[in-house]
């Protein structure tokens, strides 16, 4: 295992240390809000969804280093650990975007079941 390989596994350590309570914060805020928090299910939302798409990018382009390292023309000398690690990551973030987005579809579940208030229109005599 060289430099980076190790640099990278360590970054895919601390993004899962990171990130596995932010996401289960995220799922306990999903599960205690009431109806009347719809601001709060509206953000929650918001921001499951941008997390889904930066774990899903970061995703792609760990695999396409890893395809570009197999399809160069050129030889890059990227030793098999750090391919390996790169693969690791990749795996690693695409499991966190599946749970974001169930995280987010939970939510959306939630938000579509909400009551909305309504204007009542008073009848004249």
């Amino acid at each position: 295992m060289n430099i980076y390989s190790a640099l990278m596994m360590s970054v895919t350590m601390i993004m899962t240390a990171v990130m596995l309570p932010r996401i289960y914060f995220s799922w306990i805020t999903a599960q205690h809000c009431d109806e009347a928090e719809i601001d709060q299910l509206e953000q929650l939302l918001a921001e499951q969804n941008r997390w889904v798409w930066r774990h899903f990018g970061c995703a792609t382009l760990a695999v396409a280093m890893i395809w570009m390292a197999h399809n160069s023309p050129n030889d890059l000398g990227i030793p098999a650990s750090m391919e390996m690690t790169l693969a690791c990551y990749a795996t690693v973030s695409l499991f966190f975007a599946v749970l974001e987005s169930l995280i987010a579809q939970k939510v959306a579940a939630y938000l579509a079941l909400a009551l909305a208030p309504v204007a009542v229109r008073e009848e004249k005599d």
